[in-house]
């Protein structure tokens, strides 16, 4: 609150402008350099007029401290640029007056400084000071006023002043536009005091008193402003319909980090690649599609000038495929009770992703047999279950593929078998040059692959001989054959499986040649 001096003040008032003009000019004309001596003169009480012998301290220091806070900042954020004024380290309330005997006590300091480029300054009007930024100069310049009196003067306490060890303190936000190192080196003042006494007579006179200092330079600071660093990894692997979290790592040299700087992500292909979810530092990516795309994070300063990360390479890619079954040889045959059996098996296609864990949404699947012996009955995404029809004359392979990404296969091979269900034995004439003769024997159906078969000379042992399907005729004469099918149990470890066929024929061996040779089945020699 500004005072209201009485008339019989003017006088002084306008001693006091006078002395802080000559202050202001000789101090920053000597480009901030040592102090005048007025300090010298207070303090021996040599000083002209009625104003003489104020109490000083004997060594006068620190009067205005200039500081910045903090050593470090991001772009865009901002410095205290805080001048400190100290009325304690001026008057000597320990061994002077005390601060009550003060009607009013004015004390006027003047700023120069200089702003480096690459900030700018923010002054708050302010009835305590007329501080103000010429961006062309690049100086701070103005005048700070501390003004207290006694209690019910309608000035602020200096009681209060007391209390808080005779300090004032105005400070101006300095805006960092610019990475880079600022040097604060040109910055001095140049002060002076008013001290009226309340007292009357001869003791109120001695401590009227006014001063002026000649001024100072301020002490070199220096300051950085810094860039955020954001690192992000440099390539990451999703899968197909998954997602992933990212964490970025924000860095500085010096510079607090925003405890809740909060990043925007930016992706090149989006048809790859979307965000789905952030967090301060952190993205969820889902994966759309197999490809590439490239991700970066990116942080906007307080003046909206943005840093981005390192560019992250994020590779979609489908899932590993492994198609497995419960059976890999499936069976069509008549069981003992005569019901024509078609064994099925259920093949799983297993899409896995990390750590061999499966997908959460499993890509779509078409199935196909490559021969009719295996019937696909039915599919899912997952998983098919195919069933024999008839015997193959080679491993039938299923294939599972993705529909939507063709070259995306995995194949299985199953072996398709059929146990005949009829065999035909006919009775047949043979001559002895005949010998050795390959029986002919016919299964039915003829997709029926399991055709082993066994024979044995049952009758007329002497007539002929049977090995391997090979019958050597010994002499003329009549001979009963057996026939049985080939065991097929040790594959039907339940006891399921077909019935073995056994079956007798005849044979009649005839002395001399073959009436009709080069006939694949003599005529008339069938009965």
């Amino acid at each position: 609150m500004k005072r209201q001096l009485r008339s019989k003040y003017g006088f002084l008032i306008v001693i006091g402008m006078v002395l802080l003009l000559f202050a202001y000019t000789s101090t920053f004309a000597n480009n901030g350099n040592g102090r005048g001596n007025g300090n010298n003169n207070g303090n021996n009480g040599n000083g002209n007029g009625n104003k003489q012998g104020i109490v000083f301290q004997t060594d006068i220091k620190d009067e205005t401290i200039r500081t910045v806070t903090p050593e470090a900042v991001l772009i865009g954020d901002s410095f205290d640029l805080t001048y400190d004024l100290s009325l304690n380290n001026i008057l000597d309330f320990t061994n002077g007056p005390n601060i009550n005997s003060y009607k009013y006590v004015e004390w006027a300091v003047t700023i120069e400084e200089t702003i480096p480029e690459g900030l700018s300054a923010v002054v708050t009007p302010s009835t305590a000071h007329n501080l103000n930024f010429d961006p062309k100069t690049r100086l701070l310049t103005g005048t700070i006023n501390v003004l207290c009196g006694k209690k019910n003067s309608g000035l602020e306490s200096c009681n209060d002043y007391k209390n808080a060890a005779f300090s004032d303190l105005i400070t101006v936000k300095l805006i960092a536009e610019k990475p880079g190192s600022y040097t604060f080196e040109n910055g001095r003042y140049a002060y002076s005091l008013e001290a009226d006494h309340s007292g009357n007579g001869s003791g109120a006179q001695k401590h009227n008193r006014s001063f002026t200092d000649a001024g100072s330079g301020f002490t070199k600071t220096t300051v950085t402003v810094e860039e955020l660093k954001i690192n992000v990894p440099s390539e990451t692997t999703i899968y197909l319909g998954n997602s992933k979290t990212v964490e970025a790592n924000l860095a500085t040299v010096k510079a607090a980090i925003p405890p809740n700087a909060k990043l925007t992500w930016e992706i090149d292909k989006s048809s790859f690649v979307n965000q789905t979810n952030s967090t301060n530092q952190s993205v969820t990516l889902k994966a759309l599609d197999a490809g590439e795309a490239t991700v970066k994070a990116v942080y906007e300063y307080a003046n909206g000038q943005k840093v981005k990360s390192n560019d992250m390479k994020v590779v979609v890619k489908l899932p590993d495929l492994s198609l497995t079954t419960n059976d890999q040889e499936l069976w069509v045959y008549k069981n003992e009770a005569g019901t024509l059996v078609k064994q099925q098996t259920l093949l799983t296609l297993e899409q896995l992703v990390e750590d061999k864990q499966a997908l959460a949404n499993p890509l779509a699947v078409k199935w196909n047999a490559d021969s009719s012996a295996l019937k696909i009955l039915s599919s899912q995404n997952t998983s098919a279950t195919v069933q024999a029809e008839h015997g193959s004359t080679s491993n039938v392979s299923v294939v599972a593929k993705l529909k939507d990404y063709i070259g995306q296969t995995m194949p299985v091979l199953i072996n398709v078998k059929e146990y005949p269900q009829k065999v035909s034995t006919p009775n047949v004439i043979l001559y002895m040059t005949d010998s050795p003769y390959s029986y002919p024997v016919k299964f039915w159906p003829e997709t029926a692959n399991v055709t082993g078969y066994g024979l044995t000379v049952l009758e007329g042992t002497d007539v002929m001989t049977a090995k391997d399907g090979v019958l050597t005729l010994l002499k003329p004469g009549i001979a009963k054959i057996g026939l049985v099918t080939e065991d097929v149990s040790a594959s039907f470890k339940a006891g399921e499986g077909p019935k073995i066929i056994s079956q007798t024929f005849y044979v009649r061996v005839k002395a001399g040649t073959d009436p009709n040779p080069g006939t694949k089945d003599p005529s008339g020699d069938f009965y």
